[in-house]
Formats: structure tokens, C-alpha cells, sequence
């Protein structure tokens, strides 16, 4: 697939009919440069997924980069609408989450999923990058390190009016990160089972998320607001200056 505009691979990923897309993020569709598009194509092969939950399950994949397209890709063959959530700009230059090769897995994985004609019914897999908060601010880079937001993701009671009653995290991590245990927390108390599937087992076992305290709330919310970047584009992502000048009241920056 060469040559396709932003918009259209991105409502490759989010046709208006389905249930799901508007929680779709055009974020990095709309910051993919031509120099990604007309890259050497990559067969983008959708993984053989270990195990499916029956059709009344909602699943999260939240996985590194390129393996949360072929994991989403591998449900999408066996019926689920893959469910873009990645926030995180492209930036110019070296980048606090490198989104390249995550760019390049849309751009050619949208060609396995244009094939398949899903139905407008079908349930959604939404998918996360494992490595949305990877790292320190580092200067002279492009901070575009981002986090999910209760708002980011269908409420409770859609996803029940759907037909939904559990949900499926499918990560690499014994338990989920914090931005996603908030979300977690609130489908669990609204009555949706949880469970986690991790890599290599046969079936997911059941998940329990504990309610964070509201000193690791305010916490938590102190440090997205201090350590991420927002972008007057939308998503997360902006330059770090280069410090040049440090004394015994701190670090100063060059702005520009």
C-alpha cells in the first residue's frame, strides 16, 4: 500500500460505522510523514492468538510498538475491530517513545485490515503501547511520552449496553500499568469481569484491581501533569530544551 493519505489510513483503522471509532486516536495518522509511507513495505503478519474469548468480551492489548498491531491484528482475523489508542506524537529528531516503527506497523497493517470486512457489531480490541511512559526527560529530545485517561476508553455502561460483560488485558506485565489500573478499577466496580492474559499461557486468569489511595491518586495526577508534554495538535509531545547553565539553585534551559 503506497501513497495513501493520513485521513484514509486512518479511517482504515476507524470507519464511521463500527461502535468503537470514536475513541480512535488520529494522533499519529495525522503526524506520519511521507518519508514513513514510502518506506520499504513490511508484511505486517497478524499473530496466531493464543487464546480467544467468546464474543461478549472487550479486549485491551497493551503491548510494545509493532507487537500490539500484529496481536490487534490477530483478533481482527478472528473478529474483533482493532481500536487504535496511541496518544503519543511523532516527533522531529530523537523521540522520548520511539513511535517509528509503530507508524510503519499501521501504515502496512491496515492493508490485512481493509481485507476482512468486519461487521459494524463487532467488539472491540483496543490497543496500547507497553511503552507510552518509557523513560526520564531527557534534554534535546522530543518528549512524546503519554498516558491513557479514564476518557480515553468507553464507559462502564456502553460497553454493557453493548452486549459486554468482561474485559481481557492481554499484556507482558504481571499487572497492569497505573494509568490503566484507573480504568480497570472503575469496569471492575461496575460489574465487568477482568481477567489477564499474559504471554505464553493458554488462557487468562482472573484480575483484581485494587482502588488507589488519594495520596497515590494526587500523586499520580502531580506527576502526568509535570512530566508529560501536551501538544497544541493533540496527544502528548514537545521539545526539550538543552540545559546550559547549572547552579546551586538548579538546572537552566535554553529555550530555543
Amino acid at each position: 500500500m503506497k501513497n495513501i493519505e493520513n485521513i484514509e489510513l486512518y479511517k482504515l483503522w476507524a470507519p464511521d460505522d463500527t461502535a468503537w471509532s470514536a475513541w480512535a486516536k488520529p494522533v499519529l495518522f495525522a503526524s506520519l510523514p511521507a518519508q514513513q509511507k514510502n518506506s520499504a513495505a513490511v508484511a505486517m503478519v497478524p499473530r496466531t492468538v493464543s487464546f480467544l474469548p467468546d464474543a461478549r468480551a472487550m479486549v485491551i492489548v497493551d503491548l510494545p510498538g509493532p507487537q500490539g498491531v500484529e496481536e490487534a491484528l490477530g483478533f481482527a482475523v478472528n473478529g474483533w475491530r482493532p481500536v487504535p489508542l496511541y496518544n503519543g506524537v511523532m516527533g522531529p529528531g530523537r523521540m522520548q517513545v520511539d513511535v517509528r516503527p509503530l507508524a510503519k506497523a499501521l501504515y502496512f497493517g491496515a492493508d490485512t485490515l481493509r481485507g476482512l470486512a468486519l461487521p459494524p457489531g463487532a467488539p472491540p480490541v483496543f490497543m496500547l503501547d507497553s511503552n507510552r511512559m518509557q523513560g526520564a526527560r531527557m534534554p534535546e529530545t522530543f518528549d512524546n511520552r503519554w498516558c491513557v485517561f479514564p476518557q480515553d476508553m468507553p464507559s462502564a455502561r456502553y460497553i454493557k449496553d453493548k452486549g459486554i460483560t468482561k474485559i481481557v488485558l492481554r499484556s507482558g506485565k504481571t499487572r497492569p500499568d497505573t494509568d490503566l489500573a484507573r480504568i480497570l478499577y472503575d469496569y471492575q466496580k461496575a460489574g465487568l469481569a477482568l481477567q489477564l492474559l499474559n504471554e505464553n499461557e493458554a488462557f487468562p486468569k482472573a484480575l483484581t484491581v485494587k482502588k488507589q489511595s488519594a495520596l497515590d491518586e494526587w500523586a499520580y495526577r502531580l506527576k502526568v501533569i509535570l512530566k508529560l508534554k501536551r501538544n497544541a495538535a493533540g496527544g502528548f509531545g514537545g521539545a526539550i530544551p538543552a540545559p546550559y547553565e547549572q547552579s546551586g539553585a538548579g538546572t537552566y534551559y535554553r529555550m530555543g
